[in-house]
């Protein structure tokens, strides 16, 4: 029996969009989880952009019964293709949890059918409380389990499980759903030295944050009027964390007239982030891989906080320390570094009482 057909046997994390009767997962750690009692899972998986490299294929992970790591790990290299799930000579009770390890900008993740052979179970309940988390590739776990000048960027060495944002979103037992993309911004991706204009030839995070699945739209080659809008109804967090303005710093470089266009622009978008979280806490930090924006970052939340917003928070992220702990991937936090600022996190929200 096809598990899908029943959007009550299990239950969906994060950002998910149906396509043509299939369900995308769509940014880093979103996912599928449902119980049966029986012997085998097995799950067709689609996936576009064959002709990319590699490096930029979609990733999966599939969890067991609750566990901290994955069972399986595997990329989609085939339009089309089905892989075994869970299989054992015993019927027994058992929960699977299909996760997207990487990140929204590359590879898709569809899932067109999952075959159960035995009985589907009541799915396992949410969590009672909701965490957000907007970033970069700092939370979708880029380069995580690379080395330093050893490794390049790909999509196998993404890890956003063992990132701050699920770190955070374990140890407080809440819900958490990911909307983070490499290299992205509030008013320029990240840019080289030598490089004098901001780049915004790609989607920046405000324009993201409105969609479903604005990856998933561009690469169907939609028109804006349909590309598919968030409900943001469907998921009301209590604290919504924003980890933005790394990748502006290498465009704003401590100029004053950049510096100011930075502070405008975020302050737009906490605007808009408040608009559809009415009554969620808003926690803002940067400064984990380079410090351009810190000063900035909490300009734009004193501005806010002006405005009549007590519910908008700064907190300056410390900087990754090479010697104690080692760098990722292409100067990236390691897997050392994420649990240290998920730690970090934690403190600060427990103790301003944020969730």
């Amino acid at each position: 029996m096809n598990l899908l057909e029943n959007k009550s046997s299990y239950r969906l994390s994060g950002r998910t969009t149906w396509q043509e009767d299939v369900l995308y997962l769509g940014y880093s750690a979103s996912f599928l989880e449902f119980c049966f009692r029986g012997t085998k899972v097995e799950a067709e998986f689609v996936t576009d952009r064959l002709d990319w490299e590699d490096k930029f294929r979609a990733w999966i992970a599939v969890f067991v019964d609750g566990a901290e790591e994955p069972f399986l790990r595997f990329p989609l290299t085939k339009e089309r293709e089905s892989f075994v799930l869970f299989e054992s000579n015993e019927e027994k009770e058992t929960t699977i949890r299909v996760m997207k390890y990487s990140e929204a900008a590359f590879g898709a993740a569809g899932i067109a059918s999952v075959d159960i052979t035995g009985e589907i179970l009541p799915p396992p309940a949410a969590k009672e409380k909701k965490i957000e988390v907007i970033g970069d590739s700092i939370t979708c776990g880029y380069g995580i389990e690379g080395i330093v000048e050893k490794d390049t960027f790909t999509t196998a060495q993404e890890n956003p499980w063992n990132a701050y944002g699920c770190r955070v979103a374990r140890t407080l037992d809440t819900e958490v759903s990911l909307i983070s993309w490499s290299g992205n911004g509030i008013i320029s991706h990240y840019v080289e030295e030598t490089v004098n204009e901001p780049r915004n030839d790609e989607p920046l995070m405000p324009e993201l944050y409105r969609y479903a699945d604005l990856s998933a739209d561009l690469r169907r080659g939609k028109a804006p009027a349909e590309y598919i809008q968030r409900d943001f109804t469907e998921y009301q967090p209590q604290l919504v964390i924003i980890n933005l303005g790394t990748n502006d710093g290498s465009y704003t470089r401590y100029m004053p007239e950049r510096g100011r266009a930075f502070v405008n622009g975020y302050v737009k978008f906490l605007r808009e982030v408040r608009e559809v979280n009415p009554s969620a806490n808003i926690l803002c930090t940067v400064g984990l891989m380079r410090q351009e924006t810190n000063a900035l970052v909490k300009e734009a939340v004193e501005r806010v906080n002006a405005f009549g917003d007590n519910k908008v928070f700064f907190l300056e992220a410390f900087l990754q320390d090479e010697k104690e702990d080692g760098l990722g991937a292409d100067y990236h936090p390691t897997e050392q570094t994420q649990k240290k600022f998920g730690e970090f996190l934690v403190d600060y929200i427990t103790k301003q009482g944020l969730i």
